[in-house]
């Protein structure tokens, strides 16, 4: 008797702990947009405050660097709307190169925090259920997990977290999940960081209208984003860069598929 009733809180226990990051990020999440504190993870707040952003990169580069990867993947992990666009704002403050290493660097942190939470938990009672068809999808979906995750990544047509969350349900290794992931955001990341790095007029148009608003106290006063004032050769070049980059799938999607096809097994030989 005293053995199997330790068996019950033992596995209680390692039931509760399983889950217990998954309740907290949930929990977390829940917080975060009922006190509005997405909002303050976006590019309208980001160009609101890029005065005093422009004086922290200026007097310490490397800590606002950091922030600046810590804040993009909170915001990959707690799923906020439009993170991906902070990319062209991390080209705004740190230039095309250093903007799309921030946005590589916070995406793949953020993702691989909700790979590890989604594959320890939900993934690994699925794992343990017995149910044929999803596991017989789930290997079917490792196997080609690193095709699969590079066309997902760089066609963004399913929502980032949408990947994240399937890669942690079909427990997908995590060097396929992380190689994957930053090889397909690459190519669009260093896109969107380039565009950012000539946003300076653009976001200068803004601020005065902005500063305009607050002047003559006309109610809310908010930052709409008017891409007439965006116009340069960054932008036009970046647009059509990222087209390039969103075909290149279709154009090559023998090839690709090849990736997503688990490797044949050698026959034995009598």
């Amino acid at each position: 008797m005293q053995n199997s009733a330790d068996a019950v809180v033992s596995r209680r226990r390692s039931i509760l702990l399983r889950y217990l990051p998954l309740v907290l990020l949930l929990a977390a999440a829940i917080a975060v947009f009922s006190l509005g504190l997405h909002r303050y993870i976006s590019l309208e707040s980001a160009v609101r405050h890029s005065e005093a952003l422009d004086r922290i990169v200026d007097n310490n580069p490397l800590a606002a660097f950091a922030i600046y990867a810590a804040v993009y993947s909170a915001a990959i992990v707690f799923a906020v709307p439009g993170a991906v666009v902070f990319t062209m704002f991390g080209g705004f403050l740190f230039g095309a190169f250093f903007g799309a290493l921030g946005g590589i660097l916070g995406s793949t942190i953020g993702g691989v925090i909700t790979v590890l939470i989604g594959s320890a938990s939900i993934g690994a009672s699925l794992q343990r259920a017995a149910l044929p068809r999803f596991q017989k999808f789930a290997q079917g979906f490792r196997s080609g997990a690193f095709g699969y995750i590079v066309l997902l990544r760089l066609i963004p047509v399913v929502p980032y977290i949408a990947i994240n969350v399937a890669s942690g349900l079909f427990r997908v290794p995590l060097k396929t999940f992380v190689a994957a992931t930053m090889i397909g955001i690459a190519p669009i990341a260093f896109c969107f960081g380039f565009i950012g790095s000539g946003l300076d007029q653009g976001i200068e148009k803004q601020l005065q209208v902005f500063r305009a608003c607050e002047a003559l106290s006309a109610g809310e006063c908010r930052i709409e984003f008017d891409m007439m004032h965006f116009l340069s050769r960054e932008l036009i070049a970046g647009l059509v860069l990222f087209a390039v980059l969103v075909s290149l799938p279709l154009i090559f999607r023998k090839r690709i598929a090849r990736l997503r096809r688990p490797p044949r097994e050698e026959g034995v030989k009598p």
